[in-house]
Formats: structure tokens, C-alpha cells, sequence
């Protein structure tokens, strides 16, 4: 679902494009694909600017903004103004888990069960191959319950729903609900209250509040709809 790249600017500038003000009225499959990126990778220079340039746009365009969505861009977009090697080392403590003090790494299965690769991690590679998705989690690539890869498979399943279903396509509003409903709703207000707690780097603490709004606002959307 995405190559882990440090010198994506590129790919993530191609995404954010469009309408941002289009964006705040729907959930727009953009706005999880560029979410998942930046929690999957250590960022570069140009990434960092191009999430930065992306959320000033989105708050500049949209006509209406809920709080939380303004906030947590406005924090993202100060925060990407840090020089590359801040960001690399706010990254590296706050998702690699790489000592004891640091939080554990953004696995749902950590969160949610307590160990690493749990029912959990088997649970959620059974969704993404329903949906026809895979992930390759060999050669030290990234479990199918990372963060990154649980809100690019929603940015999937976003562009897959079209409103104009094929009866032999699988339901993509069911696996919406199910992935939010009994997945990310279930887990990530958890991990953020924990990283709340290392006083994250701003461009990180605005990418997180943005996750956590982006996500309750759609299952709320969702729920409201079943």
C-alpha cells in the first residue's frame, strides 16, 4: 500500500493535492494515505514541506473546519518547519520503540492484547486480503496492524467506495465500519493518550490529534448512517 520511501516529497505532494475544502466535507481517501505515510517512515526535507504546505492549504481553503481538524493542522504545519534531523529523532523515539522508556510502537496489538502479533495482527491481514490487499511483512517490513497501514487501507477502501458497488466486489462500507468500529476506535485513542505523555514534537502531536479527529469523525459519520 505504500514504499516506505525518506525521499517521498513527491509522492506525498501528488497526494495532497486537490480540493481542500472538499476534504473537510468528506473524508477524502488522501488525507489517510498521507497520514499513514508519515507514520510509517522517517521523514525528509521534502516531505516535511510538503505535509506543512498541505495543511496550511487545507485550513486557508476549507469554509468550515471542525476545532479539533484546525487545531491539529495548525500544529502539523508549525511543527514542519523543524529541521530534518529533529523530525528523524522525534520519529525514531516516539514510533520505533527502540528503548525502554519509549513508547511501545504503534502496533494494534500491542495496544489491544498486550503482545506483538496477536490474533489481532492475523484478524486485520484476513481484512485487507478480503478487500483484495495485502501486506509483505517479511525482510523487516511493517506488520498488516502497524498505525500507517491500518489508515492506508481505510484510504483504500475510501477510494474503493464509490457508491456504485459491483455486487461481487465486497462490501467496502461494511469493511469501513468494521475497520473503524472494531479496529481504530478501538485502539488509538489509547495510543494517543500514551504518546501524549513523551510531550511529542509539534509536527508529530498534529499528525496524531489529526489521526484521532479524522477517524472519530468518520465512525461517528458512519454510525449515524447504519
Amino acid at each position: 500500500m505504500s514504499d516506505h520511501n525518506d525521499d517521498a516529497g513527491s509522492v506525498v505532494a501528488d497526494r495532497v493535492g486537490g480540493d481542500p475544502a472538499e476534504t473537510a466535507r468528506e473524508i477524502d481517501a488522501r488525507v489517510y494515505r498521507v497520514l499513514g505515510e508519515q507514520f510509517l517512515a522517517r521523514p525528509g526535507r521534502e516531505r516535511a514541506d510538503a505535509v506543512g504546505i498541505w495543511a496550511s492549504e487545507w485550513r486557508c481553503n476549507a469554509e468550515r473546519l471542525p476545532p479539533e481538524f484546525d487545531a491539529a493542522l495548525d500544529r502539523i504545519e508549525d511543527g514542519a518547519t523543524a529541521d530534518a534531523e529533529t523530525l528523524r529523532t522525534a520519529y525514531t523515539h516516539l514510533f520505533r520503540g527502540v528503548s525502554e522508556r519509549a513508547p511501545d510502537p504503534p502496533y494494534e496489538s500491542m495496544y489491544l492484547d498486550g503482545s506483538f502479533y496477536s490474533g489481532t495482527t492475523t484478524e486485520i491481514r484476513k481484512g485487507y486480503r478480503w478487500a483484495g490487499f495485502d501486506v509483505d511483512d517479511t525482510h523487516g517490513n511493517e506488520p498488516p496492524d502497524h498505525l500507517g497501514l491500518e489508515l492506508q487501507f481505510l484510504g483504500e477502501l475510501v477510494a474503493m467506495d464509490d457508491g456504485d458497488r459491483d455486487p461481487d466486489e465486497p462490501d467496502t462500507e461494511d469493511a469501513l465500519w468494521w475497520l473503524l468500529d472494531e479496529h481504530l476506535t478501538e485502539w488509538l485513542p489509547a495510543y494517543h493518550a500514551r504518546l501524549q505523555r513523551e510531550g511529542p514534537h509539534e509536527y508529530y502531536a498534529g499528525l496524531l490529534d489529526l489521526a484521532l479527529a479524522v477517524v472519530t469523525s468518520h465512525h461517528k459519520r458512519l454510525a449515524e448512517d447504519r
